[in-house]
């Protein structure tokens, strides 16, 4: 007879300490009931659920706004420094001089749906937002507004 006869069948024990050893044990120890009355136990306010459809689009509407916003700015400051640059040493193209005006253009009207966003957002959810964060977007966004309103 062959050694690989002789052998048990079955399971290989595993050394103590080893990770699948660890993980096997932690999952023994878990049962069912703990993770029903755990959920049990949180917040209501944190779940799932809590906000209308309607506040959950106009918060999506308001952080992508602000966040286009944030980002046209941006794109503006960064063209306007590169056309400066670009100036002094040859002749830009004319869609490299145009594009700080497109940002400027894009960050007004998103700055408009950012402030609009943020005021029916405070309106129509629940659990409103951290003070900071409404004031900070409504900054960023009245800033876009009032550079493509009062620029060029």
């Amino acid at each position: 007879m062959s050694k690989k006869s002789n052998r048990k069948s079955g399971k290989k024990k595993l050394r103590s300490g080893s990770s699948r050893d660890v993980h096997q044990q932690r999952m023994r120890m878990a049962s069912p009931s703990t993770k029903e009355s755990d959920a049990q136990e949180q917040d209501p306010a944190l779940m799932l659920g809590g906000e209308t459809r309607a506040a959950e689009a106009v918060t999506t509407l308001w952080v992508l706004s602000t966040l286009a916003t944030g980002a046209s700015l941006a794109g503006t400051l960064f063209f306007a420094i590169l056309n400066a640059f670009m100036e002094k040493q040859e002749q830009t193209s004319l869609a490299l001089q145009m594009l700080p005006q497109w940002f400027i253009m894009v960050g007004a009207i998103t700055g408009f749906l950012g402030l609009m966003g943020n005021f029916l957002a405070t309106r129509f959810r629940n659990f409103q937002a951290p003070f900071v964060v409404k004031l900070m977007s409504g900054m960023i966004c009245a800033l876009g507004l009032a550079i493509g309103l009062f620029m060029k």
